[in-house]
């Protein structure tokens, strides 16, 4: 009677054995709160948690609310967070590399810029994962163009402009400094009371950006030359990534991946539909003519040179040349 009793103790006490604790990856991003970035991240994190059974979840925080770009950086090298979904600007801080495909007129399309990326997606894992990341997926903001206060049209009428420049982003300081102009250097949350105030009257950014941070409420033209196409991606910490089982971290790089592309495609519909919107509150498009586009990319051409080999090896902006 004993044994049995025994036996089912022994019983009861494996059955109620709790549970795996979940892994929670916390992921932070400038993307604000019910954003186009948000409302895919969102449907990633619901997918992540279902196939993984609720083992791993995402928790993730937008809106700045864990600082800027430059904050979070510190915030993953420290453990308090695990991921980010950064702008080329936070990107650059974990891997310089990526500088490459941020340059100034680099490339025409979205086309060119997919079809390099596909052809080097391998080589920037890997260099990722020699920082210490693991690459989720491209996340990009879109077509950057310059907003202003007034009619932008030459390098002439951006120097008699107060240009705004992401303090911690070192290729638009570059850009701005090789084609003579003194930017003010301001991180991003600084940029609408700066706007505000008068200290800053010209910014770039994607136009559905632009919408979204209300910066469009203080400015009234645009440039109908874009500068670049400005890129992104999610990435996570290796030490979190090989915390997963094997079969779960085979999960979240494919949902992540597939997210990160469909996050891709709807930003590029929902910039060239920001764009008309902001045409329809009033900012009119200012003319670029041909001989100031061909000095700017003269002034491009020269800041991707400048760049290598410090941000990345000169054979890499080769290959990305050459696949353009």
């Amino acid at each position: 009677m004993r044994r049995t009793l025994t036996l089912l103790a022994l019983t009861l006490c494996v059955g109620a054995a709790p549970a795996r604790a979940a892994t929670e990856i916390k992921i932070a991003t400038v993307a604000p709160q019910g954003s186009a970035w948000m409302r895919i991240f969102n449907k990633m994190k619901a997918r992540v948690k279902k196939e993984t059974g609720g083992e791993v979840t995402l928790r993730m925080y937008a809106g700045q609310v864990q600082g800027d770009e430059r904050d979070v950086v510190r915030k993953m090298r420290t453990g308090q967070l695990q991921g980010g979904s950064f702008t080329a600007v936070g990107l650059a801080m974990i891997n310089p590399k990526v500088l490459v495909l941020q340059l100034p007129l680099m490339f025409k399309s979205y086309e060119q810029l997919e079809k390099v990326r596909k052809k080097l997606h391998g080589e920037f894992e890997q260099s990722f994962r020699e920082k210490g990341y693991e690459l989720l997926g491209w996340g990009d903001v879109g077509w950057v163009y310059l907003f202003s206060k007034n009619p932008v049209a030459s390098k002439d009428d951006l120097k008699k402009q107060k240009v705004w420049a992401w303090g911690d982003d070192p290729l638009t300081k570059t850009l701005m400094r090789t084609a003579g102009i003194s930017p003010r250097l301001l991180g991003l949350p600084q940029v609408y009371p700066a706007l505000n105030t008068g200290m800053v009257d010209t910014v770039y950014n994607s136009p559905l950006a632009c919408l979204t941070l209300q910066w469009h409420t203080k400015v009234k033209y645009y440039s109908d030359f874009p500068l670049a196409i400005a890129i992104g991606a999610t990435v996570i910490t290796k030490k979190a990534f090989d915390s997963l089982k094997p079969e779960h971290q085979k999960l979240l790089k494919s949902i992540a991946m597939k997210y990160h592309e469909a996050l891709n495609k709807r930003i590029q519909k929902d910039n060239d539909k920001a764009l008309v919107a902001l045409r329809g509150q009033g900012l009119k498009p200012v003319t670029v003519p041909e001989k100031s586009r061909k000095e700017f990319h003269e002034i491009a051409r020269t800041v991707a040179d400048k760049f290598a080999p410090r941000y990345y090896p000169k054979a890499l902006l080769k290959k990305v040349r050459d696949l353009r």
